[in-house]
């Protein structure tokens, strides 16, 4: 099944966001180059050796889970490094799964190919590529996620059990078995027992979509099996409100100053006055909260580049990454060449001697709004890279800039060809500034 044939698929299905769905062999091509080492592999998936060796990196996230059969008190996590010692040996009776969350970020041939095959879905909807291994009988038990997300089988067959209805938060929570590690949900066999669970044979290049609050359990039915889970992230209404709140805590101006005035404290002359907290006194709390809040929703340029900053920031805990030009050493500029050069890099891609690549693991989106401050029809066209926003102003006849800046996110590069016409100084600037803060890098491949 070819990667257009995939995504026509299963958008055909109406499965999205409504309930699980099987698509087999959409991946075998790629199942089939991991199987026999072929060279074409080397553009694809990582193998079982590329996990193991990337869950000993003291950079990457990894965790191994481990439980003992039939004994739901049992399960275990050890957070990584994660070196083949702590990898029980086939004599335990104890079965593990380890899972190593953005293997995309390290593996740029595994990241483009997630990139082109979920393309139907915007790239800062996308979250990691987590690749877990398990022997015969591992698994990480029974979950819900917040998320959709696509299983697909890289390797080894594994049967998921999936829940017929979404689970509550609460219902979740409640339900969790107490006292260990993992969060494993205790009533999932019961549900089983009345038959409101579906199961699914995964054999090697199937993919299985879960939508968001859908219970499941994956278990490995043979030794060697790897899968692949693409995980689509979507912002909350308490998380946008918790990061608001942040936002607030700095305002110097505006509604979320104002107090509570109490206008009618003392009207007629009153002298005693009232300790009960009545309807209009609550109704002034209330208003003096409404009043804050609808002045920030309706305030576009501010909600803009606060909910682009929000969406494309980094979900996962990273030091030093993407890393600075001006924080390498000098060996480390040395050994890059004119990739080290923010100016140079911009040249050598003009010249057709290389590419400049988004850094893997990195979210990026725009936006486009009229500039409130211009009578000639200007816009705003912002770029948000991994939490952060680069802002360019563009005269209305500047349709060239705009269209670069679509190109580099949707394409997440920039090669020669955004050179061949002419390209304006505030793009050139702006290559400048990503290339240099790390956010694109050049290769000459």
């Amino acid at each position: 099944m070819k990667t257009l044939d995939f995504a026509r698929d299963f958008a055909s299905s109406g499965a999205w966001g409504k309930h699980p769905i099987l698509l087999r062999n959409a991946f075998l091509k790629e199942a089939q180059a991991l199987k026999y080492h072929s060279d074409e592999a080397a553009a694809t998936w990582p193998t079982w050796k590329d996990v193991m060796d990337l869950a000993s990196d003291d950079e990457a996230e990894a965790r191994l889970i481990t439980h003992v059969t039939s004994d739901e008190n049992s399960w275990s996590l050890e957070l990584g490094p994660i070196e083949d010692d702590d990898i029980p040996n086939r004599k335990s009776e104890t079965k593990w799964t380890l899972v190593v969350n953005d293997v995309d970020r390290f593996h740029p041939c595994l990241s483009e190919w997630i990139g082109n095959v979920f393309n139907m879905i915007p790239q800062w909807r996308r979250d990691d590529g987590q690749i877990s291994i398990s022997n015969e009988g591992g698994g990480i038990g029974s979950h819900v996620d917040d998320y959709d997300v696509f299983l697909i089988q890289m390797s080894g067959t594994r049967k998921w059990d999936v829940g017929k209805r979404k689970i509550s938060t609460r219902e979740e929570i409640e339900g969790l078995i107490p006292s260990i590690d993992v969060r494993i949900l205790d009533f999932w066999d019961g549900e089983i027992e009345k038959e409101l669970v579906e199961s699914f044979m995964l054999e090697p290049g199937d993919v299985l979509y879960v939508p968001p609050r859908f219970g499941h359990r994956g278990t490995a039915l043979s030794d060697g099996c790897m899968t692949l889970s693409v995980g689509l992230r979507a912002p909350s209404a308490k998380e946008l409100m918790t990061k608001m709140s942040d936002d607030i805590v700095d305002a110097i101006d505006g509604k979320f100053l104002d107090r509570y005035t109490d206008p009618a404290l003392l009207h007629k002359g009153a002298l005693q006055a009232s300790n009960a907290l009545d309807d209009n006194i609550k109704h002034e709390g209330k208003q003096l909260i409404r009043d804050a809040i609808n002045e920030m929703l309706n305030d576009e340029e501010n909600f803009d580049a606060f909910f682009g900053k929000l969406v494309t920031e980094s979900k996962r805990m990273r030091f030093d990454y993407p890393m600075r030009l001006d924080d390498l050493d000098d060996e480390c500029i040395q050994d890059l060449g004119v990739w080290g050069n923010s100016e140079s890099a911009i040249n050598a891609v003009r010249k057709g001697e290389g590419v400049l690549y988004a850094a893997e693991g990195t979210s990026w989106a725009y936006s486009i709004l009229p500039d409130a401050r211009s009578d000639c029809g200007d816009t705003l066209c912002r770029l948000f890279v991994d939490g952060t926003m680069r802002q360019l102003t563009l005269n209305k006849n500047d349709t060239a800039t705009l269209k670069l800046i679509r190109c580099m996110v949707d394409q997440r590069q920039v090669n020669t060809t955004f050179f061949e016409k002419i390209v304006s100084a505030q793009f050139v600037e702006l290559l400048e500034i990503l290339v240099s803060a790390g956010y694109l890098y050049g290769s000459n491949e």
